[in-house]
């Protein structure tokens, strides 16, 4: 099924339910698959709906009818609201990471742009800085001491065990040997804090900084040629693996607790479960916003990105789904033809919704009802006692 920016339509009594239904504004909800239209296996009655009037049709007009009727389709999954999306590429902070200056410098390079995807390890710019290159110059300078005072401890070692020097002179080159282990570690960790490894190059002052994880560009602060200062936070990379739709509804379309909803989308393979509904009312526009999260993120859609969605709720008493243009109206009500064996009803229903060419109504429909989709002009000529002459 594909779904189409049509806005579903509600009766009067259709959104006096829906606010009767909702006391509070849900906190979380848990949320299951909605069901697809399935075929009608009970009497489907509701307590206000009207018994079908059978409809006398003269043997000699039946032939030229040309009637097409199509089973009764039942689901719980009703069509509530259309709006805006918004694209979310986590759910929380923890499924994004910070890219900050590792020191004082400038930018040079090119950048990578909003919305790209980059893997982990990807170098995501250069930075020209001074600084990086008095952190390796150290980092060198005590590595080469730390192999110098290793060196003379083994060597001491071996003389101590033949006799050949005092324990003291062992004693000093192990002291020297600690502290120049020492002194590495502290030039190692200051390469770390800045965000290079150990033993990296940076040539000239220039250090590559990469990307920590893969995962898409969600927010970028600075531009090629800029100066930046250690520690200020430069990029933002969130998981590819985490998406969630945000949606914007009146607090009156928000899923109760409990109650299983889920946006679609065009185009996506799979809907979104909502999982959060927000506890506060926005004050500017005074709505809610629902977040789902589909099982698997859909591709077409990017972080940032904003397209049309409908809102799926779950219903208690079933509703039937029939094609929008089987809908008549006759004594200001809607109404629908129903075939049984041979015989035509005028059955009274109530339209809970509209969706992609569907109606979703209720009625006291039968298990082995056909839905007349084409010829209903001829029969409501009939039904109001027109050509039967």
């Amino acid at each position: 099924m594909t779904y189409a920016a049509a806005t579903p339509r509600f009766s009067p009594l259709i959104v006096a339910l829906m606010l009767a239904g909702v006391c509070g504004l849900p906190a979380t909800t848990e949320i299951a698959q909605a069901a697809e239209p399935a075929a009608l296996t009970t009497p489907l009655v509701t307590p206000v709906a009207e018994q079908a009037k059978a409809i006398v049709i003269p043997d000699a007009m039946r032939p030229n009818l040309k009637i097409q009727s199509v089973p009764v389709a039942v689901t719980q999954n009703l069509p509530i609201t259309q709006g805006l999306v918004r694209i979310s590429a986590a759910a929380s902070n923890q499924a994004s990471s910070q890219v900050s200056a590792p020191a004082d410098g400038l930018i040079v390079g090119n950048l990578p742009q909003i919305g790209q995807t980059v893997t982990a390890g990807q170098t995501l710019f250069e930075l020209a800085s001074a600084g990086l290159a008095d952190l390796q110059g150290q980092w060198s300078m005590a590595q080469a001491r730390a192999a110098l005072a290793q060196q003379n401890l083994s060597r001491d070692s071996l003389l101590f065990t033949d006799g050949l020097i005092a324990k003291k002179r062992l004693d000093d080159t192990r002291s020297q040997a600690q502290s120049a282990a020492a002194e590495l570690n502290a030039a190692t960790a200051r390469l770390k804090v800045a965000g290079i490894t150990a033993g990296q190059e940076a040539a000239g002052g220039h250090l590559a900084v990469r990307a920590p994880v893969t995962g898409v560009v969600t927010q970028r602060t600075i531009m090629p040629g800029e100066r930046v200062m250690a520690g200020q936070a430069l990029f933002e990379i969130t998981l590819s693996d985490a998406q969630w739709w945000l949606m914007a509804v009146p607090p009156a379309q928000a899923p109760a607790v409990g109650v299983q909803a889920e946006l679609k989308i065009a185009g996506c393979p799979e809907a979104a479960p909502v999982k959060l509904v927000d506890l506060a009312v926005d004050p500017l526009s005074q709505m809610v916003t629902l977040r789902a999260e589909p099982k698997t993120p859909c591709v077409r859609l990017r972080p940032g990105q904003k397209v049309n969605a409908s809102l799926w709720i779950m219903q208690r008493v079933p509703v039937l789904v029939v094609p929008i243009a089987a809908i008549t109206e006759l004594d200001n009500q809607q109404q629908v033809f129903v075939q049984r064996g041979t015989q035509f009803f005028l059955m009274p229903v109530q339209l809970r919704g509209e969706f992609d060419g569907m109606a979703y109504v209720a009625g006291a429909f039968q298990p082995q009802d056909l839905i007349v989709t084409h010829g209903t002009s001829r029969l409501k000529a009939i039904a109001l006692g027109m050509g039967a002459e």
